[in-house]
């Protein structure tokens, strides 16, 4: 009997220990996740500058050069220097044409994998580049589908 009052007594000190311990942790991460949501986000770094736009080209789909019966479908943004709305409409459709004569160039192995895919987005941004005199800064893959 006195055997089975100690193992009585020794479970409701532990079962008190535990609900004082979880209290204690509770309050803890009450105080840090308070302390956390009045502190200011960090301010987001961009690579762009603030005059910088992000302008989206329309879809392309196009063949490939190889195989036969390839086809490609590509959506792109490219971030742009301030530009007006009319010379930026003629910049976005003159590379969308940029982007059709090139994939139409390209064969299915050259774009196969991440190494072709970065192949493929230097190639692209270059072609940007050259024909808007640099006023562009990058041109952004979104999707890239082959089928």
């Amino acid at each position: 009997m006195q055997w089975l009052a100690a193992l009585l007594l020794l479970t409701v000190v532990s079962a008190g220990a535990g609900v004082l311990s979880s209290l204690h942790l509770l309050s803890t991460a009450e105080r840090i996740a308070d302390s956390q949501k009045d502190a200011p986000a960090p301010p987001v770094a961009s690579a762009f500058n603030a005059s910088a736009r992000l302008r989206k080209l329309s879809p392309v789909v196009t063949n490939l050069a190889a195989p036969p019966g390839a086809w490609v479908r590509v959506e792109a943004a490219v971030v742009t220097d301030q530009l007006s709305e009319e010379e930026a409409n003629v910049l976005v459709a003159q590379l969308g044409e940029d982007v059709v004569s090139y994939l139409r160039s390209v064969s299915l192995p050259q774009i196969e994998g991440a190494r072709g895919l970065q192949y493929l987005r230097e190639d692209l941004n270059e072609r940007a580049s050259v024909r808007s005199r640099g006023k562009v800064r990058e041109l952004i893959l979104e999707t890239v589908v082959v089928q």
